[in-house]
């Protein structure tokens, strides 16, 4: 049976490396970290893991530490994750069978896999590239406590080849090695759990370090599409848009006939920020040619055609995002917005109902359709909407939808109904000046 190496860098991860590590525990043969200068207890957490430990002098290159724990694996392949990734039980099978494949019939076997990076975000609106979050209704135990991910494709299975090396100083890839000598690369349908997105001030602090990196890749090699993509990347997380336009473009030009979508959109965005809403719209239609009623890209087009006065041209690519998404609450939620921007407030609650249906756990979208109903008039309709908004959520809404609700019930009559669902909102938010107020005019009329 093939033997598999963990692969690691660290520097003062002592807070989730040991979490990291027992994910893996029988799948993985050997666990090799390379520790590039932690001043906390990261060593000693490997080290009592049995892990075999090197060091590395951090020298401003990700691929150079990477390539000091390749040399240290004994296994036949390699697992490569973060300190702050996890793998569940659940593809542990999965990907010791993957590494037993011979290949098909006519098909030479895979020498490495392209996996999912499942990115754990708190907020529904958080993005990465050109992928929003969706809901979290997976089957894993892994993130579960999670309302919201994004996924997307990362090369981290490989057989260790001796010559085989990490390239770029930021981001750092070793498929390169495989595809410049034709070895077959696969799709394999396992997770790899990352919860670093879960702290953004650590993230924050890394952007401008990580763009002086990219920035000396994209100098080292100017014909580089790749460099120029992550240039990019991070000047549109900094907010330099005009920076974020031109490596953009050098993508576009660099590779013509190939350019991701998320470069697309990433440029839009920038022009946007900037006002340049016409360069921003020939941009985003040239994603809904190939892929109608992409959401992001539709979300995106609906804010410049906004800004243009040109909302109804929205129409069209919204009903295609639902047909092509039906389960995504995110074009239900826009048509919403376009109903409500064009004065069809009864039309924008049936689409923001629509929204709600497809995230019903969802408490922001729980919020939007309950001030809607209020500013329709609608008051026995939020307060119904409240109550089933707490019979999904039961501690969500601050005490605002507790309120509502018991304020309508008792101003019916419904005084014992009323009364349970006060007591409720008390229980959890003790605070809320409408609560308290409640309780204080439900007791003076006792």
């Amino acid at each position: 049976m093939p033997r598999l190496s963990l692969a690691m860098i660290t520097k003062n991860e002592a807070r989730c490396l040991a979490h990291c590590l027992e994910s893996v525990r029988g799948l993985v043969d050997e666990v090799v970290v390379v520790d590039t200068g932690s001043s906390d207890d990261t060593v000693a957490i490997a080290e009592r893991s049995g892990a075999r430990v090197g060091r590395f002098a951090w020298c401003d290159d990700f691929s150079a530490a990477r390539n000091e724990s390749l040399r240290l694996c004994t296994g036949d392949w390699v697992l490569v994750l973060d300190a702050d990734e996890a793998v569940d039980a659940l593809d542990h099978g999965k990907i010791r069978r993957a590494l037993d494949s011979e290949g098909t019939s006519g098909h030479r076997a895979p020498q490495g896999y392209l996996l999912t990076s499942r990115n754990y975000l708190v907020d529904p609106a958080g993005r990465i590239f050109d992928q929003q979050a969706v809901p979290n209704r997976s089957p894993y135990q892994e993130g579960a406590q999670f309302p919201f991910y994004v996924d997307g494709p990362v090369f981290r299975l490989f057989r260790r080849f001796p010559d085989l090396r990490f390239e770029g100083r930021i981001h750092e890839r070793a498929d390169p090695y495989l595809v410049r000598r034709r070895l077959p690369i696969a799709v394999l349908d396992a997770v790899l759990h990352h919860y670093g997105k879960l702290e953004p001030a650590a993230e924050q602090a890394k952007k401008t370090y990580y763009l002086d990196l990219a920035e000396r890749d994209a100098a080292d090699r100017p014909g580089d599409a790749d460099c120029q993509f992550f240039v990019m990347t991070q000047a549109d997380l900094l907010g330099l848009w005009d920076k974020a336009i031109k490596a953009g473009s050098a993508v576009m030009r660099l590779q013509p006939q190939h350019v991701p979508y998320a470069v697309l959109i990433t440029v839009a965005r920038a022009h946007q920020e900037l006002g340049h809403h016409r360069e921003a719209l020939t941009l985003l239609l040239k994603v809904l040619k190939a892929e109608p009623g992409h959401p992001m890209a539709v979300q995106r087009l609906l804010a410049s055609l906004y800004a243009l006065g040109r909302a109804e041209e929205a129409r069209p690519h919204l009903d295609r995002a639902r047909a092509a998404h039906p389960q995504d609450p995110l074009p239900w939620l826009l048509l919403g917005e376009l109903e409500e921007r064009c004065g069809r407030l009864p039309e924008a609650r049936v689409a923001l109902q629509g929204a709600v249906e497809r995230s019903p756990g969802e408490p922001g979208l729980r919020q939007a359709l309950i001030q809607l109903d209020l500013r329709l008039g609608l008051e026995a309709q939020a307060a119904a909407d409240a109550l089933e908004a707490l019979r999904v959520l039961p501690d969500q809404g601050a005490g605002h939808w507790h309120a509502l609700a018991a304020g309508y019930l008792l101003k019916c009559g419904h005084v014992q109904p009323g009364r349970a669902v006060l007591d409720l909102g008390l229980r959890n938010f003790p605070e809320h000046v409408g609560l308290v107020r409640l309780a204080a005019a439900l007791k003076g009329s006792s």
